[in-house]
């Protein structure tokens, strides 16, 4: 074999080893959701502003990592049983269950669509929100952490009761009314699936 010939074999698999190497080190890693993920629903009324969170939910993640940046998220949803938020008031709960028509709907459901990265930590993510079985694709404007090989992310956006076919509750035989705009906030973390 002439020099010629071998040099290029070696640049060849130098070339071959070094994609490879990257590929893994931007390898698709699927992830679960941790911890207690905090997700939180705050609107208006003509009595009083009010707030639901739950701490309960369910959800997996393909997401690119590297280093200490979050490169893409391939594929995400995050599922939650409506009746796990808590507002502290039993009457409200039960209003809000109604509301949202829990019995014969029991979850609302997050599947992300796409995935954006902006300026510095932010990002915007974008997927089909399922809320008292009507579903509407909804943007949430987030930021995002990466240490010790999880991913944490926090994000809100607005919605309207209206959107998702819901009239907006009242109680008190209608004295009490409850404003259409609500806003909805998560803190969740994503830790690697073990091997």
């Amino acid at each position: 074999m002439n020099t010629s010939r071998a040099l290029k074999l070696i640049f060849a698999l130098g070339l071959f080893l070094g994609l490879s190497f990257n590929n893994q080190l931007l390898a698709q890693e699927q992830y679960k959701l941790t911890g207690k993920p905090e997700l939180k629903v705050t609107g208006t009324s003509t009595l009083h502003d009010w707030e639901m969170a739950s701490v309960q939910s369910l959800g997996k993640a393909e997401m690119i990592v590297e280093g200490a940046s979050l490169k893409d998220v391939k594929s995400a949803r995050v599922v939650m049983k409506t009746e796990t938020l808590k507002s502290g008031k039993d009457k409200m709960d039960e209003i809000a269950y109604e509301t949202l028509k829990t019995k014969k709907h029991p979850e609302i459901a997050f599947t992300l669509t796409s995935f954006k990265n902006l300026s510095g930590n932010k990002a915007q993510a974008t997927g089909n929100l399922t809320i008292a079985g009507t579903t509407k694709p909804v943007t949430f404007i987030v930021e995002t952490t990466v240490k010790g090989g999880a991913v944490y992310l926090t994000g809100e956006t607005g919605i309207k009761f209206t959107e998702f076919n819901i009239a907006p509750p009242t109680a008190l035989f209608g004295t009490v009314k409850t404003g259409n705009d609500l806003k909805l906030l998560f803190k969740v973390n994503f830790q690697p699936n073990a091997i």
